[in-house]
């Protein structure tokens, strides 16, 4: 019999009941011998009465003739004052209606003597088993009961929020209509006089408010002001951006009242930006153009914008490129210009980015979409207006333009060398519900060109680990040329842990042939996250004063030969953040040993170390 001390025990408990002491010595010293569970025993049934007064038990084992009261009868009461336990009934004298009854009591098993010890323990492990099934169902059920409540209490607060919810979108539904109105009269209304030249404009927000903005305006007798800008990211927060940037844009030297050139306009504008704005995330790509309206001269200066469409009247396009970097975002940014003589019949288009990603159909677009287009020509008749063109252009003039997502706000400048009129519209301020931005997909483009000696490669838009097959071959090609290598990120704002792996194994491989690695044009939060990473030799190769790109550039592309030539690509990447600190050891130690099995196992003849 087990000592009382241990009644408190966590332990399951069993009760052996019968009258014959040798027979109830046996089955407590069998049951005990290396049980995980405690064993108690009493010869009659009003001694269990008693000791089940005193404590519970999972388990009761109960001979059926004994003197007194018998086990069929204890089990009854058993039944009633203790319904939770488990009962196994002995007896040597059975009959069908003994064993009916104690099955009809609830009975867990029913044993002949003389008992099978064997026999005996698995009924009694089966009971425990019974008995820790029915107390976790017992628990389920209670979780069940308890987490319906709280979801009705929920669902009556859910309710609650959403009446509520309903009101104040209401609200900021009317307050956003009103700022598309307040928006829309910062945008020119009527062009300004342009002898020679014609001025035509388009708008179009992908919701109610947008971050792109447009200006023409006549600075004196001569010259002529245009800008093209688009505020990073999209809605009410992009707006106010924009609004910010324009009303900080200074367009003439106030001492002397003179027009400035683009490039001291974009520097003066980027240090406004930095001392109203420094969130990170803020900033504006931007072009700026003067123009000479007697000598038919223009001055380009753009920072970070997409490039500008020059069209010549032979039909012949020329892309002009960013001069330095976003606004908002570098203290030291320095812009150069670009001086053009215009003839009869030449046009400029000056657009955001939105443009470019819908006549792509995705994120990322690129400046080879634009120019297309225009190749392909205005797809309506010569006779209609600029207007009409540039919509179709745009495909804003398709029976289903308005079911088509528009994922990015449009905003298009056109300026023509000659005698037609000119015109601008803004659109019509909507009334309707704000239209929820589509997901945009992770597509990028990646253009390369070389300059002098070098090659420069410009990064743009979301750049994974399925761009770095083409990264990689273009960069290692020019290093295997014995170019230096400069990577323009301006316009990029994302680079996963493939491309940043790639990209430190890149310069690596510069160094140790002794030649140049750079980056420019680093946005804040690609820097913080070479800062986190720890990747001080790439902090190092940044340049301070952001390089032109050139005219010519090209789409790169490229893939890798086969499956097992991507995952070794990815795998030393990530061996080479790793190897790095300590800190990416463990972060990623996993997707190495993950990469190496998965080469092991695609190509089981080839599990050397890559």
């Amino acid at each position: 019999m087990v000592d009382d001390d241990s009644r408190n025990s966590a332990l399951p408990s069993l009760l052996v009941v019968d009258d014959d002491a040798p027979i109830c010595k046996l089955l407590v010293r069998g049951l005990s011998r290396g049980s995980s569970f405690e064993v108690e025993s009493v010869s009659s049934a009003s001694a269990a009465r008693e000791r089940m007064a005193e404590r519970s038990f999972d388990v009761v084992i109960t001979d059926i003739a004994m003197p007194g009261e018998d086990g069929i009868s204890l089990m009854h009461w058993g039944r009633e004052h203790h319904p939770t336990a488990s009962w196994i009934v002995l007896t040597g004298h059975a009959t069908v209606n003994v064993a009916v009854r104690a099955l009809q009591l609830g009975a867990f098993d029913f044993i002949m003597k003389p008992v099978q010890m064997a026999t005996l323990r698995n009924a009694v492990e089966n009971a425990f088993n019974q008995q820790r099934l029915r107390s976790e169902r017992d628990r389920l059920q209670l979780e069940l009961a308890q987490r319906n409540e709280l979801l009705r209490l929920r669902v009556d607060e859910l309710e609650e929020a959403c009446a509520r919810l309903d009101e104040q979108a209401e609200r900021i539904q009317a307050d956003l209509c009103r700022a598309a109105m307040i928006q829309r009269a910062l945008l020119p209304e009527v062009p300004p006089d342009t002898p020679g030249m014609s001025l035509h404009a388009l708008y179009c927000p992908s919701q109610i408010v947008g971050g792109d903005l447009y200006d023409a305006v006549r600075l004196d007798r001569r010259h002529l002001a245009l800008l093209i800008a688009d505020a990073a990211g999209h809605g009410l927060s992009a707006a106010m951006l924009a609004v910010l940037f324009r009303s900080r844009l200074p367009l003439k030297d106030p001492e002397v009242d003179l027009p400035w050139r683009p490039s001291q306009v974009l520097e003066a504008a980027n240090q406004c930006l930095l001392r109203g704005s420094t969130g990170p995330g803020l900033f504006v790509t931007a072009a700026y153009c003067l123009v000479d309206l007697v000598e038919r001269k223009l001055w380009l200066a753009s920072a970070g914008h997409p490039p500008l469409i020059l069209q010549r009247s032979s039909g012949e396009f020329a892309r002009l490129f960013h001069t330095g970097p976003a606004l908002g975002l570098y203290p030291d940014a320095r812009f150069s210009n670009q001086e053009i003589l215009l003839e009869d019949e030449d046009r400029l288009l000056l657009y955001t980015d939105g443009l470019s990603d819908r006549l792509a159909g995705k994120a990322g677009g690129s400046s080879d979409t634009v120019i297309q287009a225009l190749e392909s020509g205005s797809g309506v008749d010569s006779s209609s207006d600029e207007i009409a063109q540039l919509k179709h252009l745009a495909r804003l003039d398709t029976p289903d333009a308005a079911a088509e997502a528009q994922t990015d706000d449009i905003a298009i400048v056109s300026l023509r060398v000659t005698a037609q009129g000119s015109e601008f519209d803004n659109g019509d301020a909507p009334t309707g519900p704000a239209t929820a931005v589509p997901e945009l997909d992770g597509e990028c483009e990646i253009l390369a060109g070389r300059c002098a000696s070098r090659l420069m490669v410009s990064i743009r838009g979301r750049a994974t680990w399925s761009h770095s097959a083409a990264f990689q071959h273009a960069c290692a090609a020019a290093l295997d040329s014995d170019r230096d290598v400069l990577v323009d990120l301006t316009l990029c704002t994302q680079l996963d842990s493939t491309l940043l792996g790639t990209i430190h194994e890149l310069a690596m491989r510069a160094e140790r042939a002794h030649l140049e690695f750079r980056l420019q044009g680093v946005t804040p939060p690609i820097r913080a996250l070479l800062e986190e990473l720890g990747m001080k030799p790439m902090l190092d190769h940044i340049v301070s004063v952001t390089l032109p790109l050139p005219t010519e550039m090209n789409t790169v592309s490229g893939t890798d030969p086969d499956a097992k030539a991507r995952w070794l690509r990815i795998l030393r990447a990530h061996e080479a953040l790793a190897a790095l600190n300590e800190r990416n050891r463990k972060q990623f130690d996993p997707l190495v040993e993950m990469l190496r099995n998965e080469i092991a196992q695609s190509h089981p003849d080839e599990t050397g170390e890559p």
